[in-house]
């Protein structure tokens, strides 16, 4: 099993509470140095909880550069995907709506969306 890890210049757990949040909540763990709220997120987790999947991360002291890469969730229906997609573009972009995949696969179809914190995110079904 692979696991997206991505990380944050200090908006890693506001960041998770949002993928939580868009995805219809998830269990959330975040651990910090010395357990100090005041001190950045070392590693955080999300597991989904109406869907299968779970994202890591962890806050850097460096700017983020996220480059040729996309997050991609299957989801169950076109319903879910347009769902999810209008969540993540708050405060982002939603890149292409639904659209139906090329024949022979045009029951199937996904949308692009690039949220807030950079991350591309590719809803397919």
């Amino acid at each position: 099993m692979m696991t997206p890890y991505l990380t944050f210049n200090g908006a890693c757990e506001e960041a998770f509470r949002f993928y939580a949040e868009a995805f219809g909540g998830g269990e959330t763990l975040f651990a910090r140095m010395n357990d100090d709220p005041s001190n950045p997120i070392m590693h955080a987790s999300v597991r989904f909880s109406n869907y299968e999947g779970t994202l890591m991360g962890a806050d850097v002291d460096h700017s983020v550069i996220i480059s040729g890469m996309a997050i991609c969730a299957v989801l169950p229906s076109k319903k879910a995907i347009e769902e999810i997609a209008e969540r993540l573009a708050q405060g982002g972009t939603l890149v292409q709506g639904f659209a139906p995949h090329p024949p022979p696969h045009e029951n199937d179809g996904g949308a692009e969306v690039l949220d807030r914190y950079g991350y591309t995110w590719y809803l397919s079904t």
